[in-house]
């Protein structure tokens, strides 16, 4: 009996030990996984906000033009960038390019690709380079992203004017955007613009609800014909950015073809 109780009282102690020390070891795995969501927010806050930062101003500039039916850049000069509202709707493209390419070369960073962010981001990156919504092709986007970038940022605005000028290469990788610009008269023209402008509204209400880094805005639904309407309808939100949730603020209610 008496080495039954020394047995007990010894495996009591064992147990209580063996508890303790598990205890220990979950509470410290808590306090690191704590810590690496505090580091990964941290990394998805610095990597994002450049690129939120330069959709805002390109989707406030958008915005503008579409009200005025773009009428003040269809008559400026467009093989050169002396006009400076036609040079500032040409850079704040290249720029949220330039900002998409740091955000690649970075690999999406780890912390960025596995949030909920960062996944929602990969999709409207990849719904913008899609056929039916990029405005000039993959490639040329890229290479001017590139193209603007110096020491690992994005070029300002008075460098890339001045590389424009003097910069061969900066030069043919412009010439696809620029020659989007000059059909810009046309209806198909301006309604893909529009329809670029409307999906980079989406994503930016959507990374940034709050509006910590961009501004709330109203759409511009009104200036969308029932081609645009459809495709947006049915193509972007209906199969690529199908978790944005108030899809009637951006395209309004159906349109019929007049």
């Amino acid at each position: 009996m008496a080495g039954q109780g020394w047995l007990s009282l010894f495996a009591a102690a064992l147990g209580g030990g063996f508890t303790v020390k598990t205890v220990e070891i979950v509470y410290q795995e808590y306090r690191g996984w704590k810590a690496r969501r505090v580091d990964d927010t941290r990394t998805i806050e610095s990597s994002l906000e450049p690129l939120l930062r330069a959709a805002d101003e390109l989707v406030g500039k958008l915005r503008s033009l579409a009200e005025q039916d773009f009428i003040p850049i269809r008559d400026v000069e467009r093989t050169t960038l002396e006009d400076v509202r036609y040079a500032s709707v040409v850079y704040l493209f290249v720029q949220f390019w330039s900002e998409v390419e740091i955000v690649r070369f970075r690999g999406m960073s780890v912390a960025v690709a596995r949030s909920a962010r960062g996944k929602q981001l990969r999709a409207f990156l990849v719904c913008l380079e899609s056929r039916k919504v990029r405005l000039i092709d993959r490639i040329s986007q890229r290479a001017l992203g590139e193209a603007a970038l110096v020491g690992g940022r994005t070029m300002n605005f008075v460098e890339f004017v001045r590389a424009c000028e003097s910069d061969v290469y900066m030069q043919r990788w412009l010439a696809p955007l620029t020659a989007v610009f000059s059909r810009i008269h046309e209806s198909d023209a301006r309604q893909r613009v529009i329809q670029y402008g409307t999906v980079l509204h989406a994503l930016i209400d959507t990374i940034d609800p709050k509006h910590l880094v961009s501004k709330e805005r109203p759409a511009t639904p009104n200036k969308l014909n029932a081609k645009s309407w459809k495709e947006l309808n049915y193509r972007v939100f209906g199969l690529y950015l199908t978790f944005v949730k108030d899809r009637p603020k951006y395209i309004g209610p159906p349109k019929r073809r007049p």
